[in-house]
């Protein structure tokens, strides 16, 4: 039950992803901070990666930590690249831009990192509670 879970909010916020990327919010106003747009996008993807790493360790538990994290970036890489296309060709407001991707891959990054390092944390606590 806990993976359909973690599809579930993989696919919600995957489309969450993909709402905020290529719907126009008009008359929204914005505030101009130096980076602020990178930061969303390294934090969306973050996020993306969290979930769809969750959801893997539940489904595949039998693959390696490695082969789960290549598969993430990979797909974080791949779908922003499409996210970036798709705002060039269908959308007016948007344009394709490159520092995105690398902001998208960033994030992602920076999640399986997090990860890893909560990972060695868990295990040394395990270790460290079978040996008391």
């Amino acid at each position: 039950m806990e993976h359909k879970k973690n599809f579930l909010l993989a696919i919600l916020w995957t489309l969450g992803i993909t709402i905020a990327c290529l719907v126009s919010i008009g008359d929204v106003p914005k505030v101009s901070i130096i980076g602020q747009d990178k930061s969303v996008h390294s934090f969306f993807y973050f996020v993306f990666s969290i979930l769809w790493f969750l959801f893997l360790t539940k489904e595949m538990p039998e693959w390696s930590f490695a082969r789960k994290a290549i598969l993430v970036v990979l797909s974080a890489l791949v779908y922003g690249a499409v996210i970036e296309v798709c705002q060039e060709q269908f959308t007016a407001s948007r344009k394709a831009d490159l520092f995105d991707i690398l902001a998208n891959v960033t994030g992602s990054v920076i999640a399986i990192i997090v990860l890893f390092v909560a990972e060695k944390i868990r295990k040394r606590n395990t270790i460290k509670n079978t040996i008391k």
